[in-house]
């Protein structure tokens, strides 16, 4: 009892209480699965049981100031969007401070990649070609990241065309890191925004973005979303930025959990973003 109150944190009672109470069931979870070799390169794979005509795969990855969270908070998240229709990935990354950027964007190509491959698709049920990504936070960070970066990361995209579209719920897109308490166990304190933020980053392509920001957000300012909105009209891409009213930045991701998502415009915007 003491071990688990000693790695407790506040910022973790939402999504554990939203586990113990609005939790469905509408997918077999299939867990821990490797996408690469490492311990903390795991995902769950949800398959709904009522899949979507389009049978498109969710990936979702968490927030957590890259520095902690887990797959497993989010079991109320992949139920909820597999009710949907959704197939759901909910991904764990290599964390700060023992790793810092760009290993947790390379992780999420990785998944993507995974996740892109035939053997997987067929096996699971889904289409390689209807994927989204999905992330809350420093996971929002990552997914758009994954999408827009520099040299530095080591990895790419195989197969850009299958991406759909990004949905960012309260993401840091383009801030000044440097100096910042919240980031400076994860990027390096010698490099500028310039070399890192994807905001700096764009490119054209099919993709559709969507920026949700929380109404009441004291943690992740709105410019961040803002600069990203920019940024992507700046190269002809489509991006939609929808504030959610009467959400912090934690509750945004909470909007979607079963019961609460009837109190929010949330899954209605997501839902409507992602039929056109």
């Amino acid at each position: 009892m003491m071990a688990w109150l000693k790695n407790f944190r506040w910022y973790d009672l939402p999504n554990y209480l939203l586990n113990q109470v609005t939790v469905g069931d509408y997918a077999s979870c299939h867990a821990d699965i490797s996408y690469a070799a490492l311990a903390r390169q795991k995902l769950d794979v949800y398959v709904p049981k009522q899949p979507r005509a389009d049978r498109s795969m969710i990936l979702f990855s968490h927030g957590g100031r890259w520095q902690y969270g887990q797959k497993e908070d989010y079991i109320f998240l992949a139920q909820n969007l597999a009710k949907q229709g959704f197939y759901v990935a909910v991904m764990n990354y290599q964390l700060a401070p023992e790793q810092m950027y760009p290993r947790f964007v390379e992780d999420t190509i990785l998944a993507i990649n995974w996740l892109a491959e035939p053997q997987q698709a067929n096996h699971y049920g889904y289409s390689a070609e209807h994927l989204v990504l999905m992330g809350h936070s420093a996971g929002a960070f990552n997914v758009m990241a994954a999408l827009y970066h520099g040299d530095d990361v080591q990895y790419k995209i195989q197969n850009l065309q299958g991406i759909r579209a990004v949905i960012g719920f309260a993401g840091p897109y383009s801030f000044e890191h440097r100096g910042d308490a919240v980031a400076k166990d994860a990027f390096a304190q010698d490099v500028a925004p310039e070399y890192i933020m994807p905001s700096f980053f764009t490119l054209h392509n099919q993709v559709h973005h969507l920026l949700l920001v929380a109404g009441k957000d004291t943690l992740v300012g709105d410019e961040n979303s803002e600069k990203m909105q920019q940024a992507l009209i700046a190269v002809n891409n489509h991006v939609e930025l929808v504030r959610i009213r009467g959400t912090s930045h934690v509750s945004i991701i909470a909007s979607l959990a079963q019961g609460l998502d009837r109190l929010f415009m949330t899954k209605k915007v997501m839902l409507n973003f992602l039929a056109r």
